[in-house]
């Protein structure tokens, strides 16, 4: 399962997954001395050699599996976030008996708390500015959120159109993800932004569930997203 995009340039990409269990568990510490080395010294003093060392995996084997360090990164980074997802989207409220603001706000929390859960941090929230290929992933990553955030508001009653709602909920994860800056600045992770972010989403979802006229011009199209992921 990969969110890298179909065009994303080989030497982006992980080698074939290994088979054997002993490769697999050297796979699996390139991964995470990869992600130590990001947290004690960023992307720009990550090499290969440094997460051979701290993974204890030879370089020629690390090559095995992943052609450099943006590629590590790049798994790294993706590999989070679909870890994010099936957190946040397998345990959503009941829609069926919960009312909207109490699923939205449940929702949003646990989006939240399954960041923390993965240990999705500082130092892969940074890496985004570093590597720019991570862009995609993360686009990505919010469409998919956006699709299954629009899909739940119309399931929730709301009357908008489909691509009114998904410009709201692109708008909501962008939001979202504003809650890492805030956390950058304060340097920890205070609930408070997570209690405004959650205040500002609701307030801005309320004329779409209370059946308010929807915007009649749109800021940002599915088919838009698509075409600068292919671009």
């Amino acid at each position: 399962m990969s969110d890298l995009p179909a065009d994303t340039p080989a030497e982006l990409r992980p080698r074939a997954l290994p088979v054997q269990p002993r490769s697999q568990r050297n796979r699996r510490k390139v991964l995470d001395a990869a992600h130590a080395l990001l947290k004690a010294h960023g992307v720009h003093q990550l090499t290969t050699v440094a997460i051979a060392e701290a993974s204890g995996v030879s370089v020629g084997a690390l090559y095995r599996f992943f052609p450099n360090k943006e590629a590590i990164v790049c798994h790294l980074y993706e590999e989070k976030l679909i870890e994010i997802r099936k957190l946040a989207i397998d345990t959503r409220p009941d829609a069926a008996t919960t009312p909207w603001r109490a699923f939205f706000e449940g929702y949003f929390r646990q989006l939240k708390a399954a960041e923390r859960v993965v240990d999705f941090d500082f130092s892969l929230a940074d890496a985004i500015f570093m590597l720019p290929q991570l862009w995609a992933i993360d686009l990505r990553h919010g469409m998919i959120l956006a699709d299954q955030l629009a899909a739940d508001m119309r399931a929730l009653g709301s009357p908008w159109s489909d691509a009114a709602l998904f410009d709201l909920a692109i708008n909501l994860y962008a939001i979202d993800s504003s809650v890492w800056m805030y956390w950058r600045y304060a340097q920890r992770y205070p609930a408070l932004a997570i209690d405004r972010a959650i205040e500002a989403s609701l307030g801005m979802m309320r004329p779409a569930m209370e059946g308010e006229a929807e915007p009649a011009a749109l800021g940002v199209t599915r088919e838009q997203l698509l075409a600068s992921l292919a671009e």
